[in-house]
């Protein structure tokens, strides 16, 4: 028998694939082949290594970038792939060789010229939002792999990418309702804490923008200020959702969402900030009025902080004169 044979057999006796005719073979051979037995005592010491070496936990939001990325890499080939074919598989059955090249040279030409009009044409920034939009407005909920590329503070005009099922980049104004729709998705679901603060930044960049009122805010954006104030895990992302969303009060959801952080928060300043923004004189006629007030009252009698007591118990008494 052939020396190979032996060798391919060292590594098989280690997951116990051998018949017991061939373990017989292999053990009669290592009695006098010094290098095989060396050969094994090496494999030997390599599945032990690989035996006690731990197991590297892949993250989940890792696996499913990945398959995304896998999917509309085949996708995108599939299409690619298909269209030519098909057009090179009726020329080469109906044409001869030179009126296919003739076609050929048109069709390149055409290509060439629908190629310039797309490359040199300027979309408007609205038009382009609108349709790089599309996706998301479609159904997609949730916003990934975000990334901020332009902001200018004096226009409100950001720019940034994003990805849904396929990637989206968006030019236009923090005004716009599809970019403030993009900016409220990334406030709720992105994992990255400086992706969310720079979110909620820039939804607050229209409030800084206002001349003789703050603009208003649609449902979808004021629902996600309002649960990264009361649940986002990073303590810079709800300071800065509070600060945004103090601009609109006396919102009665805002008050109440004001309420729960004096209830609830665990960071004092984020409590004196809340405090501080509600004024009780603007809420006397307002349903909320009796939950402000219940809310006062306990913190001016129980709160652990000393200013939080004292600025209930002030503004209690104002009310009251």
């Amino acid at each position: 028998m052939k020396h190979k044979q032996f060798e391919e057999w060292l590594q098989l006796s280690l997951y116990h694939e051998l018949s017991e005719q061939e373990r017989v073979l292999l053990d009669n051979h290592l009695t006098a082949c010094e290098q095989c037995r060396c050969n094994l005592d090496e494999l030997k010491k390599l599945h032990g290594t690989l035996a006690h070496r731990q197991s590297v936990a892949v993250q989940e939001s890792l696996l499913q970038d990945a398959r995304r990325n896998l999917r509309l890499r085949i996708l995108a080939g599939a299409a690619q792939k298909s269209l030519w074919s098909k057009v090179k598989d009726v020329l080469d059955r109906i044409l001869a060789p030179p009126v296919q090249a003739t076609l050929g040279g048109v069709a390149m030409i055409a290509i060439g010229i629908l190629v310039g009009y797309f490359v040199f044409k300027a979309p408007s920034e609205k038009s382009l939002a609108m349709k790089q939009t599309a996706a998301m407005e479609a159904g997609e909920s949730q916003i990934t792999n975000i990334r901020f590329l332009d902001r200018d503070a004096q226009t409100g005009d950001v720019e940034f990418t994003f990805e849904t099922i396929t990637p989206v980049h968006i030019r236009g104004n923090v005004n716009d309702e599809h970019v403030q729709k993009v900016l409220a998705r990334t406030l709720v679901s992105d994992q990255n804490a400086g992706t969310r603060l720079r979110a909620v930044n820039m939804i607050g960049t229209q409030t800084g923008q206002k001349q003789n009122h703050v603009p208003g805010f649609d449902a979808e954006v004021k629902s996600a200020l309002v649960s990264a104030l009361l649940h986002d895990r990073n303590l810079g992302v709800r300071k800065e959702a509070l600060s945004v969303l103090r601009n609109y009060l006396p919102d009665p959801v805002i008050v109440r969402a004001f309420l729960q952080v004096l209830a609830n928060e665990k960071n004092t300043g984020l409590k004196i900030a809340a405090i501080n923004s509600l004024d009780l004189s603007q809420y006397e006629n307002q349903p909320v009025n009796r939950e402000i007030l219940e809310m006062f009252k306990n913190k001016a009698q129980s709160d652990d902080n000393n200013y939080i007591r004292i600025r209930a118990k002030t503004a209690l008494q104002e009310i009251q004169q």
